[in-house]
């Protein structure tokens, strides 16, 4: 669905498409072209001229290539929108030749149309120009295919012969075009910073006389020269010698410390909450199939919590998970009708069936736009609908509200059981929304495992052990281990199982198969593994002695040192997360001499609490690990890294006991 997040210049313009103007809807009359055009550049564009460095910051480029300029200009004409852009940029190894030679722009020929203007290459004083449209390839790639999703965009595709070390690419192509489904407005966004240094940039916004423009300056975003022409209002950002702005791939994807203007005639979340409602309108009158649906539901269940997660289930598993996103349809569903008669759909599309199914039943419920990916992020953004690239339901009853997504695989277990989306904020779409609304965090949205670990050891210091592991899954960890294994082979996960394992016990093997145990009703899942351990008891044959190391493997995942301690940016964390996991060890004997222990570690990040109690043959370790935050800011890195040590420390036990049949059996 709709949104993206770029942040390399070139790269940058074709993924902005998709920020502007949504994606492409098949039901749409095709008022755009499939092929491009050759074409001059639009009078209206203001000539920016490339300039060639002295220095270039070599040791800050990365991939072999200098961006020398980007030059972006946008005209909004009316509904009308004209998108220029101008690149240039340097190859300054073989890895930079290859990447400057290709060039790709994404259009959407439903609505957009795409037009050339120029692709040269300068070679010291010389100019070579390289346009020709019969070197231009277009291609329908679907790259969110593997998601089940289809756009209908195409990519025009330019491969450039006789490209050198050295040498300048510089092209410029426009769009033209707009998404209907937007009736007419317009958003966007300008990076003013990219991950990669640059020469030059320019961007310039001719927006008409007379029409509100709001914008929001993120990060320092610097604000704009701002002077009348006939008809428009100009505003125009310029930048030299750029530096590139990398950020950690473990920074929560919320934080975007990159200096942007995002613009639009949106005014507030209120105008955006306004435009949705009309796309989520019910239906006036349900289709014999859905109307015999929402009878079968109120005939089979009286309560409403149990028809609210009949309607929930049946667009689940009856509706398969398909998205045929183009043009309009980036942002608006599909009938109801048509969603039950085709038996597939997207976010959008499961959302009002479900909404259709859920009202029909006087159950009052709501869609909910939300961003999956950066999340609370959506906070701090300027409002427009191209902040979201999700959406769900808001269902409300007896004054308490449930938040549940169609597109999940089907969930089990009551209304209290199953799990619920928590994705930060969400605008909620009604007449009445004023402002974002917080998603809360609670029992619904926790991640939640108890394990029990058995080492049985009783049969003696020679006898292998066996190892017993008990995991009760509950709520999203539950429904996340049924995805896992209506998708993956059973074989193969148990392979994986065993391999863990021998990470800290080599001498394991597998006595039998996983089972399962499907508690559906409360959505809660047990698995059990088992196996055994040969050399659980190693021999220490120097010192006549054997001893046996216990590992807490699952619960050292969570304290993973991070690889930079000292950073910029945040560091993202799993969150809400809750782990109880206890580890009994039967003794061969009763007489071990073991002190009774504990350790509590406080951070705000996370609370790890840890304890070892022993009786004469069971010694019991437990350990419970609860997240408290989603990331560690970093100023609080040290600290942060200093009780996951404290934490890690506190895990694993040695049994250490001497055996006379080593030092006679070694003579």
């Amino acid at each position: 669905m709709f949104g993206y997040s770029q942040k390399t210049p070139v790269v940058f313009f074709s993924s902005l498409l998709l920020s502007l103007t949504g994606l492409l809807n098949p039901c749409l009359a095709a008022t755009g072209a499939d092929s491009p055009t050759v074409t001059l550049i639009p009078a209206w564009v203001k000539p920016v001229e490339v300039e060639t460095p002295t220095n270039v910051p070599a040791d800050k480029v990365s991939q072999g290539v200098y961006y020398l300029l980007t030059d972006r200009q946008v005209r909004v004409d009316g509904p009308d929108r004209h998108y220029f852009f101008h690149v240039a940029t340097k190859a300054l190894n073989e890895k930079g030749v290859e990447r400057v030679a290709n060039i790709e722009v994404r259009f959407d020929p439903s609505y957009q149309t795409l037009m050339l203007h120029s692709i040269s290459i300068r070679r010291g004083d010389r100019i070579i120009p390289k346009l020709s449209l019969a070197a231009v390839k277009v291609l329908q790639r679907e790259k969110e295919l593997d998601y089940l999703i289809f756009d209908g965009s195409k990519t025009a595709h330019i491969f450039l012969e006789d490209v050198r070390v050295g040498d300048v690419v510089e092209y410029a192509y426009s769009i033209k075009g707009n998404n209907p489904v937007f009736g007419g407005r317009s958003f966007g966004q300008f990076d003013m910073q990219w991950n990669v240094p640059l020469h030059k940039m320019f961007t310039r916004l001719l927006w008409p006389t007379g029409r509100e423009l709001f914008f929001k300056n993120l990060n320092g975003a610097p604000p704009p020269a701002v002077r009348e022409l006939p008809g428009f209002t100009e505003h125009e950002w310029a930048g030299r010698e750029i530096d590139g702005l990398r950020v950690s791939n473990d920074a929560p994807a919320w934080f975007d410390p990159y200096p942007s203007v995002q613009w639009g005639d949106f005014k507030d979340w209120a105008a955006v909450a306004q435009w949705a409602v009309p796309l989520y309108q019910l239906p006036a009158q349900l289709g014999g199939e859905l109307q015999a649906e929402v009878d079968r539901i109120t005939r089979e269940f009286s309560a409403p919590n149990d028809r609210l997660v009949a309607a929930l289930r049946y667009v689940q598993q009856s509706i398969r998970y398909l998205g045929v996103e183009v043009g309009a349809g980036s942002h608006a569903p599909n009938p109801p009708s048509i969603v039950m008669e085709r038996r597939f759909g997207d976010c959008k599309d499961k959302t009002l069936l479900t909404l259709t199914l859920l009202n029909a039943m006087g159950i009052e419920a709501r869609a909910a736009l939300v961003n999956t990916k950066t999340r609370r992020g959506v906070l701090d953004q300027r409002a427009s609908p191209g902040v979201f690239n999700h959406v769900l339901v808001r269902a409300r009853l007896d004054g308490a509200e449930y938040w549940i997504d169609p597109t999940r695989a089907p969930q089990v277990g009551g209304l209290q059981a199953i799990s619920q989306a928590r994705f930060g904020a969400a605008l909620v779409v009604d007449a009445a929304t004023q402002d974002l609304q917080r998603m809360p965090e609670g029992p619904a949205t926790l991640y939640s495992r108890k394990m029990l670990f058995v080492f049985d050891a009783q049969a003696g210091l020679d006898q292998p052990a066996t190892f017993t592991i008990t995991t009760l899954l509950e709520g999203s960890s539950a429904e996340e281990m049924r995805n896992t294994l209506a998708s993956e082979n059973a074989e193969e996960l148990q392979k994986r199982y065993l391999n863990y394992y021998a990470r800290y016990y080599p001498g394991i093997k597998l006595q039998s198969a996983f089972s399962v145990s499907d508690n559906r009703v409360n959505n809660q899942m047990t698995v059990t593994e088992r196996y055994s351990i040969s050399d659980f008891w190693v021999k220490l044959v120097s010192k006549k002695r054997r001893q046996a190391q216990i590992e807490f493997p699952d619960m050292l995942s969570y304290f993973r040192a991070p690889t930079d301690v000292i950073r910029r940016e945040p560091f993202a964390v799993a969150h809400p997360v809750d782990i109880l996991h206890t580890t009994k060890v039967l003794l061969p004997a009763d007489d071990w001499k073991v002190t009774p222990e504990s350790a509590t570690v406080k951070d705000p990040a996370f609370e790890f609490t840890n304890s070892m109690t022993a009786t004469p043959r069971t010694v019991t370790f437990s350990n419970r690990f609860r997240s408290l935050a989603d990331h560690v800011s970093a100023a609080n890195m040290g600290r942060y890294a200093a009780n996951l040590k404290l934490a890690r420390e506190a895990l694993g036990y040695q049994f250490s006991r001497a055996d006379p049949n080593i030092e006679a059996a070694s003579q």
